[in-house]
């Protein structure tokens, strides 16, 4: 039996190459993709990890404030010092400063060198004689190996530290050995950096070790009774969440897509082994005559799938290696999702993931070839003697797809479906209707075919139109297994184009919105001097307007990232004039703060226009009331805006980050010559509206270049599973077509009837397929996208594009056709005719 069975193996491939070969690449590239994005996602989330316990070490808790402006007060750090529980307790101050006016602003992390050297060995400075006297508790400033190589620096190199309006003149007293090649990280003494740059009596955090013995949940629990509302206290697990949660969705979304991918593949082994099934069933009746079981033949088909998919695995798994190499060079760790800015991790393979997609990559090709098993078991072996492969397995009934109760039960569920909430912050609801979106439309086009084209077939038309009609009216199996390939490809295909396309649209009217200036100066997240904010108040510069704003960050949830916090000059009885609303703006009471939040910060913390909200600010919990929700597709994790004058009655100090300039009439050039000298010196950003538009855009697409890459092999999938069927139905016939022959059919008009037939597949494929691609870029739009990013838009078709990718699709497969149309000139018609007989 296993010699038997290898020889029927290797008989499948020898005689069916091209469609066995596509049937493997498929698998591989569906194992391929999603292989790679494993890579990478591991390796990137390696590599922050890493580069985060460079810089925070190994504590086993840290105290921080929740507020980015906040600070922890000394004696607070002192009160843990003293708790019996606390081994060790390493204060830090981190801030972020110019290196001699570059535009990119560094780390700047205060150590005590000794209590860093239980908590953070990594930050540990290593001494240059070249820097003389210059050591770390002289005022002596240590970078990392990947900073001094990108500025050019070595140790004795005097340098100019700038935040604001404060300048450090240190010296490069050494390096920092231990830390990564894209660490750009300044380390020195925190007596130094507290004097220069602050906070007074304050540190950033403080990182904390515990006795052995102590039970840590216990002893948060009764930390946290005690401390300040505007103090957070952040566990070891909590750190790890917060990383993984970093870029959860966007990983998540992407493995899904592979999987897509994935699928295909597994139907296109499908379609291979449906059509090798049909085409070997004689010699399979012939084997069961002689005594090989119905078991048997079903295991047969079975184990000649899993001949395809070990194969197709194997090499997808090496491909997959190998675009994980690619991508990370040409898109980043994060795959253009903007999570890893930087970032180009080493790709490092396990062996338990790589069995794992292996695995993965055989059950795909085992599912595909569990239907053709199940239909080699069932065929009656007299009949599959005398009139070769049933196209309908025994007790089916050829009307029961006709009925419409099952598209409808489909439909019902798929809706219910989208109104259910995420599970495990995940749109696993809006991921199974899209499943059963593609179900009804793979169960409802054998009807539709039967309905449409069974009309059309019973008008007077030539001869080739009116067999062609009547073959794809009756439906066969492998003529429905064609167009269900084509509806499950082109219907994903056209879903993404519909989710992009909404997507981009969304974010070009937002980006009209939120850039009303014609030129805008940032300094990325580090005060603006005050020189240049002074000479804006001038009377004579050639701005005829002027808008502030500062940006900052808060902690709601110490496992997920922070949440934005922009202040800026806006009128609190018209936030509209700033802000791209998407709902009812409720007025708040005169004597409170109000706060415009997110739509991701109302997705995520259930926050809602008109509740008063304890906001963890300026070192203290403030009540103030949600005025409204507003657009914003640049924050995933969620922003509010408070006005300026709010946050300076409540006690902050507004310190501008970011401004947006209208120049006066006629002056637009004069203005951006004006503001150059102000830019270079202080290493600012000076950029135009439509540079940021045209930017902004151009990353948005490169985050889609994956998404672009699955839609075209979806799209290759589904023609290749077009060519294999149609073969295989052209050989099934071939008896049929010979009988035309005789009755005076030539070749052209027989080769014309082929590509009608499967021309008209193709269109009940395409048809079909952009209905339900319409569906599913609805629940992309309306469900995936809010419940994954947080992020509402409305549904916008391009038209335009689905339908010339429809045509192009159509010809596509018209070429397609035409190999099976030169099957039927190949065929030997006398021979074929003496072998019914």
């Amino acid at each position: 039996m296993n010699r038997l069975s290898w020889w029927l193996i290797l008989a499948q491939f020898r005689t069916r190459r091209a469609a066995t070969l596509l049937s493997m690449l498929a698998i591989a590239l569906g194992v391929a993709l999603g292989y790679a994005i494993h890579l990478i996602n591991d390796a990137a989330l390696a590599d922050f990890s890493r580069a985060m316990q460079t810089v925070q070490g190994n504590p086993d808790a840290v105290l921080a404030a929740r507020d980015s402006a906040g600070s922890v007060p000394l004696a607070s750090i002192n009160e843990i010092a003293r708790d019996p529980a606390v081994l060790l307790v390493a204060a830090v101050i981190e801030s972020r400063v110019r290196l001699d006016s570059s535009p990119t602003p560094l780390r700047l992390i205060g150590i005590d060198v000794f209590s860093a050297a239980a908590l953070m060995p990594r930050l540990l400075p290593r001494h240059d004689g070249r820097a003389g006297s210059a050591h770390i508790l002289a005022g002596g400033v240590y970078a990392s190996p990947a900073l001094l190589e990108k500025f050019g620096l070595h140790p004795g190199s005097a340098v100019t530290l700038q935040r604001g309006d404060q300048d450090w003149h240190a010296i490069i007293a050494g390096d920092l050995p231990a830390t990564g090649p894209d660490d750009l990280l300044l380390v020195a003494d925190i007596a130094w950096v507290q004097e220069h740059f602050g906070p007074a009596n304050a540190v950033s955090e403080g990182r904390i070790r515990l006795e052995p013995d102590t039970d840590p949940a216990a002893w948060r629990t009764a930390l946290e009774q005690r401390l300040p509302s505007g103090l957070l206290l952040r566990m070891a697990d909590d750190d790890g969440v917060r990383v993984s949660n970093l870029s959860r969705a966007y990983r998540v979304n992407l493995n899904v897509l592979a999987l897509v991918a994935l699928l295909t593949g597994a139907f296109l082994v499908f379609a291979t082994q449906l059509s090798a099934v049909a085409q070997r069933s004689t010699q399979f009746a012939l084997l069961g005559v002689l005594g090989l079981s119905p078991r048997m033949r079903l295991l047969q088909v079975l184990l000649e799938g899993l001949a395809i998919g070990v194969p197709g695995a194997l090499l997808g798994l090496g491909l997959g290696y190998l675009l994980a190499l690619a991508f990370t060079q040409i898109l980043g760790g994060d795959l253009g999702g903007g999570y890893f800015t930087g970032s180009a991790p080493i790709i490092v393979p396990a062996p338990v993931p790589a069995l794992g997609f292996l695995a993965l990559g055989c059950a795909a090709s085992l599912a595909g070839a569990c239907y053709p098993a199940y239909l080699n078991r069932q065929q009656a072996l007299a009949q599959a003697l005398q009139t070769g492969f049933a196209q309908r397995p025994r007790g089916s009934d050829p009307t029961a797809t006709s009925q419409p109760l099952l598209p409808a039960l489909l439909a019902i569920g798929a809706l219910a479906l989208t109104q259910a909430p995420p599970w495990f912050d995940l749109p696993l609801g809006g991921y199974a209707a899209i499943g059963l979106v593609l179900l009804i439309g793979i169960a409802s086009a054998p009807p539709l075919t039967r309905q449409v084209f069974g009309h059309l077939a019973g008008r007077a038309l030539p001869a080739p139109q009116q067999i062609a009609l009547q073959n794809v009216a009756q439906a066969p199996l492998l003529a429905q297994v064609a167009a269900s390939g084509l509806i499950v490809s082109f219907a994903l295909t056209a879903s993404m184009v519909i989710m992009v396309s909404s997507f981009r649209v969304a974010v070009d009217r937002w980006l009209d919105d939120i850039l009303p200036a014609p030129l805008y100066l940032r300094s990325r997240a580090t005060p603006l001097p005050a020189e240049v904010l002074a000479a804006l108040l001038q009377a004579d510069t050639p701005f005829a307007r002027v808008e502030r704003m500062a940006q900052g960050s808060l902690t709601i949830d110490a496992q997920r990232p922070n949440v934005a916090l922009l202040v800026r000059e806006i009128e609190r009885g018209n936030p509209s004039a700033r802000l791209p609303f998407s709902g009812e703006l409720v007025a708040a009471p005169p004597d409170m703060a109000v706060v415009w939040i997110s739509e991701a910060l109302h997705e995520i913390y259930r926050i809602v226009p008109g509740q008063i909200l304890h906001l963890p600010l300026l070192g203290s919990e403030v009540e103030v009331f949600v005025g409204g929700v507003w657009r914003d597709y640049s924050r995933q994790f969620g922003a509010l805006v408070i006005s300026r004058e709010d946050y300076e009655h409540l006690g902050g100090r507004f310190q501008p980050t970011d401004l947006a300039l209208w120049p006066r009439a006629g002056q637009e050039a004069a203005a951006a010559t004006w503001l150059a000298p102000y830019a270079g010196r202080h290493g600012l950003e000076l950029s135009e509206a439509a540079e940021i538009r045209r930017l902004s855009l151009s990353i948005f697409d490169k985050s889609f270049a994956v998404t672009y890459a699955l839609e075209a092999a979806a799209m290759l999938i589904g023609l290749f599973g077009l060519a294999v069927t149609l073969a295989a139905s052209v050989w099934l016939r071939a008896r049929e077509l010979a009988t035309l022959g005789a009755l005076g059919f030539d070749r052209r008009m027989l080769s014309q009837a082929v590509m009608l037939e499967g021309a008209l597949i193709a269109c009940v494929g395409l048809l079909v397929g952009l209905a339900c691609g319409v569906a599913i870029g609805a629940i992309l739009t309306h469900v995936i996208n809010p419940q994954s990013f947080h992020w509402r838009m409305p549904l916008s078709i391009p038209w335009s594009t689905l339908l010339a990718g429809a045509g192009l699709t159509l010809a596509a497969a018209i070429l397609a056709s035409h190999y099976a149309a030169r099957q039927v000139t190949r065929l030997p018609l006398a021979q074929v005719l003496a072998s019914a007989h």
